[in-house]
């Protein structure tokens, strides 16, 4: 069956009971039943997919920095330590400089009021990975700090935030508007050209904002089981993420299950549900997606670059010569992918034609 023509007349959102092989065939075409490449997607009424042509390379110049964002405003990931967000009511009394964004020296408490301590460990984790090659690394939970995001950062990684991450409370309670400003801003951003890199629980947050839906490759956070081991199987062994990484190889997470399940996007790497000794989901529930369960992939998106993970629940894997089985596959996965998306590597490249 012609999968161009199956993706003509299937609804997105029933792409997630199709069978694997469809479902992935779908996803790595980059050509619409007239033989023209992805253009604008009538869902999200952007330009996304495979296709290069859908980044905008405008000639920015931009300094070699991320910005790392983990504001929780909901349930908060162990790995992410003690609370760095001004707003929240156990920071306010420090007085902190707004926007609160630790720039450097991260841990250095003459430095900063409030810095990384030891809870921090998947911030201090991308600190170690990316500084070692000269990347600056910026850490914040300061929702104005993405309000005023602007084109300096070569990408913007999503470690972990949760339910209206970009909704800025306090001026809301205040009698303030414009309270979804840093919506505003993440999507100019992004439509300019830069990059974005969404780790495990970025799929767990901004519920019912369409646009951030699409940069997550038309998916989203449904559920899924116990944190339980599992094997993480590579599927496009040419792209810079995965590249040198064995096709194989034990790892322990949540696994999030995807309602929407992604479309149109390079899909990196899978679960082998059949490794799961609980299985993907629970009675009554979810039930996986069998033989085909995403766990990373990329795209390009009105304007910019998308990699995402579903991966990262353990502090484990965030630590360095951690003996957690795989925790050095992912931080190589991982510390190539962002630096795909800020364009200091090869971005999302294709899988061998079969």
């Amino acid at each position: 069956m012609n999968s161009n023509w199956l993706r003509t007349i299937v609804p997105l959102a029933a792409l997630a009971v199709l069978a694997p092989a469809s479902a992935l065939a779908i996803a790595n075409s980059s050509k619409d039943p007239s033989g023209k490449p992805n253009g604008m997607d009538p869902v999200y009424g952007v330009c996304r997919g495979v296709d290069p042509d859908c980044y905008h390379d405008w000639g920015t110049e931009r300094d070699n920095k991320v910005l790392v964002y983990s504001r929780t405003a909901g349930p908060r990931h162990a790995n992410l330590g003690r609370v760095l967000d001004p707003d929240n009511a156990s920071v306010q009394g420090l007085g902190l400089p707004r926007p609160y964004v630790i720039t450097n020296n991260h841990s250095d408490p003459a430095a900063w009021p409030r810095p990384l301590d030891a809870s921090n460990v998947a911030q201090a984790a991308l600190v170690r990975m990316l500084q070692d090659d000269g990347i600056e690394v910026h850490i914040t939970e300061d929702v104005q700090a993405i309000e005023r995001l602007n084109s300096s950062y070569k990408a913007v990684i999503f470690m972990s935030p949760t339910r209206d991450t970009l909704w800025n409370h306090a001026r809301g309670a205040q009698g303030g508007t414009r309270l979804d400003w840093a919506r505003e801003s993440l999507r100019k951003y992004i439509q300019g050209g830069g990059g974005f890199v969404g780790v495990h629980n970025a799929f767990g947050t901004e519920y019912g904002w369409q646009w951030y839906e699409g940069l997550l490759g038309n998916a989203n956070y449904y559920n899924h089981g116990r944190n339980q081991p599992g094997d993480v199987v590579i599927v496009n062994d040419r792209d810079v993420s995965t590249r040198g990484l064995p096709r194989r190889w034990g790892f322990s997470d949540e696994w999030y299950n995807l309602v929407p399940y992604p479309t149109n996007v390079n899909f990196l790497a899978t679960v082998d549900e059949r490794t799961l000794a609980d299985g993907a989901g629970g009675e009554g529930s979810h039930p996986g997606h069998g033989d085909f369960h995403p766990v990373t992939w990329c795209q390009y998106y009105d304007g910019g670059r998308s990699w995402v993970t579903t991966l990262g629940h353990d502090a484990a894997a965030f630590q360095e010569n951690s003996a957690s089985p795989g925790a050095a596959e992912f931080q190589t996965h991982l510390e190539h992918g962002i630096k795909s998306a800020m364009g200091n590597e090869p971005f999302c490249t294709p899988a061998r034609r079969k």
